[in-house]
Parts: C-alpha cells; structure tokens; sequence
C-alpha cells in the first residue's frame, strides 16, 4: 500500500482495497490545506496495523541524517506518530552502502525523541495544536495532562478545559472571529464527549486482552482558503466537501476554517452495540446508529453506547454557523453540510446524515470496515 503526499479525499477509499498489503509506504507530510484528510489517513494506518502490528512501514522518502533537527520535524506530522504507534517494524529511506541497498530501521533508533515527543501533551506548531493519548499499558502516555486532569490519574478533564484551549486557539489564529464564547463552550463540549467515547472504545480493548495498543488524538488546525485557491485539490473531486466549500466561498471570499479532527483505534460504534450480533447488521442499522449518537440525552451509560453522552450540541453550532461533519467508523461514510441542509431536526430526534459516496440518505454505500472512529469538523470563523 502507497499513501502519496497529492493523495486526495476521493481516493481514500481506494486505499482500504490495499489494507492487506505487508508493506506500507508512507510520506512525512501532504500538499497543501487537504481538508478532511488527515483523520481518515490515521485510522487507514490504525486499521492496517491493529491486529498486525508486524506489518512494514516504510518512509521511503525521509533521511533522518539529512539535518540536524530531521527527526523533530518528522514527528510533528500525526499521521507519522501514528504509524509509530502502531507498528513494530519502521523503517526510513533506504542505504546505498559499497552499492548495495539496506533497509535503515528507524523506530528503535528514535524511541527517546519518542517519548519527548509525547511528554509533549499538548504540542503546538504553526497553525496547529495535536494531542496523544497511547497504550494504556505505559500509564505515562496513556493518561497525559492534554485529556486527563490532574496528570496521571484516569479521570477525563473538563469540557471547561477545552473551551479554554479553543478560545486560546482560534483567537491567536483569527482575531476578528465573531464565534461566540457561547458557541466555544459547545464545541468544547463536544470534544470532551467525543474523546469520551475514544476512551471508552481503547480502554474496553485494551483491558479485555483484544489488542496491545491504543492511539486517541485530537488535532485542531486553524485554515485559511483564499479566494483564489482551487477547492478540489483541497478536497478532492466531487465530495461533498468539495460541494461545501463551493457553496460557502461563492460569497464569502477568504475562508477562515477551525479543523477539529478527532480518530482512536477502538472498537468503533457498531460493535458497542450489544442487542444482536455484530454480523447481523445491515448497512442501514449502522446509519441508524451513529445518527442517534447525535440526539440530545443519549449516553454510553445506556444500552446503546453510541459515541458517548451526545453530540446535539455540535450539531447546533455547526448550524448556526453553517459549518460541515463528515465521519468514517464501521462500513459507513456519512456527512452532514449545514448550508445546503440546515437543521430541521429537533434536539431529542436522531440527526440525518448523507452518505458521502452517493450523497443521498435513502442509498448507503457498504464499505471496507474501517476501526475505531475518524470524525471531521469544519467551523467557519466569519
């Protein structure tokens, strides 16, 4: 399997066909903006590597030697850590050594700038701000201070937490945003809920002996589309993204986006789903899932552990403020754009989702099982 730096979002898909492969050849960094990509790239590598974790990757393009701080760059990419986390067998660019090729491996060889790394909790560069949580095995990295307050100890921080960092965040990076604090407060809220339900799915795994690892992260970007730019090598060719972006810069010139991407490694919503037997579902109980995880007052302490105690509030602000969702978790790509299909829905029904590949809610495409969750989140900062 070869994941290419112009890689773009309708090729996505195509990528699972390849997940069987033993050999994985990876780039340290995509183009430019590539909007939606990063979270389902991380949960490709999670689903490839979770229960072979043997499997080879390969970045085939990077020299750690090439200059003095080559491996620090290398690990700011969250699609690279990822791959480290994930899989026991990382090598770099090859060596060509008294004109024979050798295979340079490179995750032992960099296990300290690792963990640096990862005491890191909250690491921010340029335009970006990423946090990791890891396998729960190495208490250290599984509950850092980025998700768990006080450090160290299991229990989650604060929706109060998060709304601190988005303020922080999104008014460094666009000053004359007119979010609301309001409006922060339920994004905040959100988050907390979704990396809830991450937690939920890794620990479950982990403790009952599934797999040996875990990866949880949350990646905020700030992003700016010109006027000028060309939407489809941002979002590929004919996504529903791609439609979003088209209907929201015909009038509003420069874009000011907050990307919040969230992915784990667990077990995915369908599989909490414990009333009948997982190979029983079809396509449309998995749809009908994941949408009722969006109506206000359900909860993982119910019978139907959905993605965790409700996502209304994330529903209400996109809205509001005419912002995008699109999520992969099972066999499912759905999305919801809030400027072509505002919110009619009430706070206590389920909340209608599209499928991304025939952009229709009465057709749904079955598609290669992806783990754990990748969800996307567009909010415009008018």
């Amino acid at each position: 399997m070869k994941i290419t730096t112009d890689l773009t979002n309708d090729e996505l898909e195509q990528l699972y066909k390849q997940i069987n492969s033993e050999l994985i050849y990876l780039q340290i960094n995509f183009k430019k903006l590539r909007l939606g990509l990063l979270p389902r790239i991380c949960q490709i590598l999670i689903t490839a590597l979770k229960y072979n974790p043997d499997k080879i990757v390969k970045f085939y393009q990077f020299d750690s030697s090439f200059k003095e701080n080559s491996i620090e760059e290398f690990l700011e990419h969250p699609e690279c850590l990822t791959a480290l986390l994930m899989s026991n067998s990382v090598y770099e660019k090859d060596k060509t050594i008294d004109g024979k090729k050798e295979n340079v491996e490179l995750k032992s060889k960099i296990n300290r700038k690792i963990q640096d790394r990862l005491n890191q909790s909250i690491f921010e560069k340029n335009h970006r701000v990423q946090m990791f949580a890891v396998d729960h095995s190495i208490k250290k990295y599984a509950f850092p201070s980025c998700f768990y307050f006080p450090e160290g100890s299991n229990t989650l921080a604060s929706s109060d937490f998060y709304a601190t960092l988005l303020n922080r965040v999104i008014h460094r990076f666009h000053q004359n945003t007119e979010i609301s604090i309001e409006e922060i407060n339920s994004l905040a809220l959100a988050i907390h809920e979704l990396l809830e339900n991450t937690e939920q799915h890794g620990k479950s795994e982990f403790n009952t002996g599934k797999v040996k690892r875990s990866v949880r992260a949350l990646i905020i970007d700030y992003k700016r589309i010109n006027k000028s730019d060309e939407i489809e090598p941002i979002s590929g060719l004919n996504t529903p993204m791609t439609d979003y972006l088209n209907n929201i810069q015909s009038n509003k010139g420069t874009l000011h986006f907050l990307e919040i991407s969230i992915f784990d490694s667990g077990e995915g919503i369908l599989k909490t789903f414990k009333s009948k037997s997982y190979c029983d579902f079809e396509i449309k109980d998995e749809v009908k899932i994941v949408e009722e995880a969006f109506a206000k007052g359900k909860t993982s302490k119910s019978e139907f552990q959905g993605y965790g105690r409700g996502l209304h509030n994330v529903r209400t602000i996109l809205n509001n403020r005419s912002g995008f969702l699109s999520l992969r978790t099972g066999h499912v790509s759905l999305f919801r754009d809030f400027i072509t299909k505002p919110l009619t829905e009430a706070d206590n029904i389920p909340l209608d989702l599209y499928d991304e590949i025939t952009k229709s809610r009465s057709e749904y495409k079955k598609l290669a099982h992806a783990e754990g969750l990748a969800i996307n989140i567009l909010v415009p900062l008018r």
